[in-house]
């Protein structure tokens, strides 16, 4: 049986100060005891001598103010026995057969009984040598009932005083076990939480002590627990894009290069579908698919052998040409707001391509779940912008805006790990590898919310002065 921590603490702390109290209350009624009985023996004693010194005779009427002082009764007989005074004519005293003690060494011990009442019995020698030198013996009767009262009276507060000090003592101990225990509880709890994989930070106590440096450890563990799951995860992504890569894109790549090459066979056989332009969209955007899942099975979103001069004004003309009817259909407006000047960097063409295409769709669909959840679909301030321009003499700068949503709460500090999306047919891969580009060519992504609209950011150097290449699939 496991006992609570509450229990283990209360129990031995309250064993412990209820044998001290029990031990200190015994002793102090030991020390009472033994007090009342040497109380007695020398009032016995101080009487005796006064009645053996005493100049007058020891008549009945003495003895009766005698035993109104001291509540016994007393026997006063000669050496024959013979009662001389008393203070209780019913009482006939035994005859004394051993020399009795002098006043000075009374003892008050045996115990007789003498009637229905029970009395301590003394005999103490009186010689009253101012008077006739005669020796006489005094019989003292003190009633055990007195002693009794007389003892409890002495006991009793030290029995309600230890009662007391019991009933504090076990209110303080539950106290101070509870206060030293709920703190205990709470991290036994928040633990169990952590175990369970909530890894949301405790409420710190107030109280400046060790309960609060262990809770800072175990914010601190839950903390590395929950970056260590989070690399986990993420370490499972990958290895599972990594495993589905070769199979799916390898699939993809055939069906695209079976519907381009219809459309090839189709465009030839109709001498006026060549001047169709949304059958030649079509074809320029298979071939464009058919060229990134080439890139795909190479693996070369992770690695580039060799950066060669890119004009980025080309690539946005022809991705504005090849999306432009994808948004126009949406109702979303493609707006191109890049600089006239040429802007060239080192990089790789199809993989820049694909960057910018990535963002553009992400773009062109975040923009038409806003209007499929507005309540007037297709407005004309749906928009998605473009917008390429120089960031300074060594960097190129491309801005990609919507009017959608933004990002959900829950996805905003992973929209760029792979396999996470909050869209209901997404794939969660769009921003990771626009991202991975961005990183192989040493620049930076990042997004921000302005007013109204959504706008990620490309940064990217003119010159690229080392290739510091990254594996994103294998991993």
């Amino acid at each position: 049986m496991r006992w609570p921590l509450r229990y283990q603490i209360l129990i031995p702390m309250v064993g412990i100060m209820v044998c001290a109290i029990i031990g200190v209350t015994s002793l102090h009624a030991w020390l009472a005891t033994n007090q009342i009985k040497m109380q007695i023996r020398d009032q016995f004693r101080q009487i005796a001598h006064t009645l053996n010194e005493a100049t007058f005779p020891l008549t009945a009427a003495v003895l009766n103010q005698t035993k109104g002082l001291s509540g016994a009764d007393f026997v006063l007989v000669d050496q024959e026995n013979k009662v001389l005074s008393s203070t209780r004519p019913d009482f006939i005293p035994a005859a004394v057969r051993q020399n009795p003690p002098d006043w000075n060494q009374l003892q008050i011990s045996d115990v007789m009984e003498t009637g229905d009442t029970h009395f301590f019995h003394a005999v103490v020698k009186i010689h009253q040598r101012a008077r006739t030198g005669e020796l006489r013996y005094l019989h003292i009767y003190y009633p055990v009932k007195a002693y009794r009262e007389a003892l409890s009276n002495a006991i009793y507060p030290s029995l309600v005083a230890g009662s007391i000090a019991l009933i504090v003592v076990a209110v303080l101990a539950t106290v101070i076990a509870g206060r030293v225990t709920r703190p205990l509880q709470r991290l036994d709890r928040k633990v169990a939480q952590i175990a369970r994989g909530d890894f949301q930070p405790m409420v710190l106590p107030v109280r400046n002590d060790e309960i609060r440096d262990l809770s800072i450890s175990i914010n601190q563990m839950a903390e590395l627990l929950g970056d260590y799951e989070d690399e986990v995860k993420r370490s499972e992504r990958l290895k599972t894009l990594g495993q589905l890569r070769g199979a799916i894109a390898h699939q993809l790549r055939n069906a695209v290069t079976g519907c381009r090459i219809a459309l090839d066979l189709y465009l030839r056989k109709c001498a006026d579908s060549e001047q169709d332009e949304t059958l030649q969209v079509a074809n320029r955007q298979l071939c464009m698919i058919e060229q990134y899942l080439q890139s795909f099975l190479e693996n070369k979103a992770g690695h580039f052998s060799s950066f060669e001069p890119v004009f980025l004004n080309e690539i946005v003309d022809k991705l504005m040409s090849l999306l432009e009817p994808t948004a126009r259909h949406a109702g979303i407006q493609l707006i191109n707001e890049s600089a006239g000047e040429p802007l060239t960097v080192q990089g790789d063409a199809e993989s820049l391509e694909q960057l910018m295409s990535n963002l553009i769709l992400n773009a062109i669909e975040a923009t038409l779940l806003s209007n499929t959840e507005s309540d007037s679909p297709g407005e004309s301030d749906s928009e998605v912008r473009l917008k390429l321009f120089p960031g300074g003499p060594e960097s190129v700068i491309l801005e990609v805006a919507d009017t959608g949503p933004g990002p959900e709460a829950a996805i905003v500090n992973k929209m760029f790990e792979p396999l996470v999306t909050a869209k209901k047919d997404g794939t969660g891969l769009g921003l990771f590898v626009a991202r991975e580009i961005v990183q192989n060519h040493g620049g930076q992504l990042h997004w921000e919310r302005r007013g109204q609209q959504t706008c990620f950011i490309v940064e990217l150097p003119v010159i690229q002065v080392e290739n510091t290449c990254v594996e994103i699939t294998d991993r």
